[in-house]
């Protein structure tokens, strides 16, 4: 197969993959989820800062690194999703986690906006 080929395969797959949600977006799309301030939080992130991605005015997603083999997510990423969805005059919900099978990797914790 040609570099030319090659690079074109390459390309064509990195484009469908960015144009539809994730799977752990999916996921998360079903279900009903659990109230920021009730889910289960264990300590805070400290290599990375957390950042919110794949905002909408429903939805977002809150990447950051993990480096434990505690349950729960780290207690800055749930306060930092309860004041996204504050800042919309909405309640947070925590919908899923997606994480790699390897501790010490990138995590996106789901988390959607309702009413009040």
């Amino acid at each position: 197969m040609s570099k030319f080929k090659i690079l074109l395969l390459a390309s064509v797959l990195f484009v469908s993959a960015c144009s539809s949600p994730d799977l752990g977006t999916k996921i998360a799309a079903t279900g009903v989820g659990t109230l920021a301030q009730d889910q289960r939080v264990s300590g805070r992130t400290f290599l990375m800062e957390p950042r919110i991605e794949d905002l909408t005015s429903n939805t977002f997603n809150i990447r950051y690194i993990e480096i434990s083999f505690g349950g729960g997510t780290p207690r800055n990423v749930r306060d930092m999703a309860i004041e996204q969805c504050s800042s919309m005059d909405k309640v947070a919900v925590y919908k899923t986690t997606s994480r790699g099978l390897v501790q010490m990797n990138t995590v996106k914790a789901y988390y959607e906006c309702i009413a009040t």
